[in-house]
């Protein structure tokens, strides 16, 4: 255990991926086939401090491990310590850096996960997402990232900021191991094998998705879809244009409502002495969370259901939707990018799955989302298994060996 922790040390000083490097004890901590863990910092650890990503709350020495934690340890991982997340998972960049570049960004709020699963300094990571904080930085940093149907983890043990979108997802480099860890924290319920094969893209309907913000996205991101929509029409499933319910400006406002009532009030119980020392995305949050009465919360919440309803209409037409995770490659450092394309899949509690599928300017990466109807999470990391293999990106993380 001590060459694992050593290791990551080693590796970090330079990419920053984690607040703390330490171990909690563990079932699997003397397998020989154990695999080192990330824990973004919002989940409970034992014996580890748990800080939020911020200064405005000490941090806190967890007395017990979340759930989500636990089943991990069970399976055959093992923690070697707590990952950056944004503070309280909300927009604030860190230092943090792209394993790619180190100009550049490694997304948010999962920042850390996912760069240290990018690096390779971990196999595996776990993180959140509210909004877009798995899969994007996943595409940032080269990585799949796998955010299952909403509540079908348990979330004991990890502070939420946003309850009704929260969802704890899993960071690898393959579908696999990342569909393999987030079905043992789902306690099977995700229904995944990775031993079962990859799905046939074969008469499959894909629908490929374009929001109105489609102009937001850069030429080398829309011609990394294209290219995976032209592989899987190669494959013999039947791709096809599809507008949801989802895809106008409508479904970001209500996301945003719903998130930023929920996560002042999430904030707003932690009882802060020291408001200075919260971050300027956090200040604008709660200042703007004032304007939003309970009334208009419960608006939203409403409106929700009404739209989830259509979608899921839609969705029953199709296998998968095939679009993109963020508008482009990864900003410069200090920037955690814009998550309006996964906001939508998040306010709809929809599994998706970030892909890496190509580099771009500056060798950064390039990632494509796959998302499925609620519930359908086997079936669309099974899909995500075929789209893996016909994108081939394996081979670029050469780049990044140590």
């Amino acid at each position: 255990m001590t060459d694992r922790l050593d290791r990551v040390s080693e590796l970090d000083r330079s990419l920053r991926a984690f607040t703390c490097v330490g171990t909690s004890p563990g079932a699997s901590d003397d397998r020989p086939d154990a695999l080192a863990l990330g824990v973004k910092d919002l989940f409970d650890v034992a014996g580890l401090p748990t800080s939020l990503g911020t200064a405005a709350v000490p941090a806190r020495q967890a007395e017990r491990t979340a759930a989500a934690v636990t089943a991990l340890q069970q399976w055959r991982a093992v923690v070697v310590g707590k990952t950056v997340t944004s503070e309280f998972a909300y927009f604030g960049a860190s230092a943090t850096r792209n394993p790619w570049h180190p100009a550049f960004s490694a997304g948010g709020s999962s920042t850390g996960s996912a760069a240290a699963v990018g690096a390779g300094e971990v196999p595996l990571a776990i993180g959140t997402q509210t909004n877009g904080s798995v899969v994007r930085p996943a595409s940032y940093c080269g990585v799949v990232g796998f955010k299952p149907t909403y509540g079908s983890i348990p979330t004991e043990g990890l502070w939420l900021f946003a309850p009704s979108f929260d969802t704890v997802g899993a960071f690898a480099r393959t579908v696999s191991l990342a569909g393999t860890a987030a079905d043992v924290m789902a306690a099977g319920r995700l229904g995944f094998d990775g031993a079962s094969g990859p799905l046939d893209p074969a008469g499959l309907r894909i629908a490929v998705v374009r929001t109105q913000d489609w102009s937001m996205t850069t030429d080398e991101m829309r011609a990394a879809l294209e290219r995976t929509a032209r592989l899987l029409a190669d494959a013999g499933a039947k791709v096809d244009e599809l507008t949801t319910p989802l895809c106008g400006g409508e479904g970001l406002s209500l996301h945003r409502t719903i998130s930023e009532f929920e996560g002042a009030a999430g904030i707003g119980r932690l009882g802060i002495e020291r408001s200075d020392l919260l971050g300027e995305k956090v200040r604008e949050l709660l200042e703007h969370a004032l304007t939003i009465s309970a009334e208009t919360y419960g608006d939203a919440l409403d409106r929700r259901t009404d739209l989830l309803a259509e979608l899921d209409g839609t969705l029953s037409a199709v296998d998968a939707v095939l679009t993109v995770p963020a508008a482009g490659a990864a900003p410069p450092a200090g920037d955690n990018g814009d998550p309006r394309f996964c906001t939508r899949w998040s306010l709809a509690g929809t599994p998706a799955v970030c892909l890496p599928a190509a580099l771009g300017e500056h060798g950064l990466p390039l990632g494509v989302q796959l998302v499925g109807r609620r519930g359908t999470d086997a079936r669309l990391l099974r899909l995500a298994l075929s789209v893996e293999e016909l994108l081939g990106f394996a081979p670029n993380y050469e780049r990044l060996a140590t």
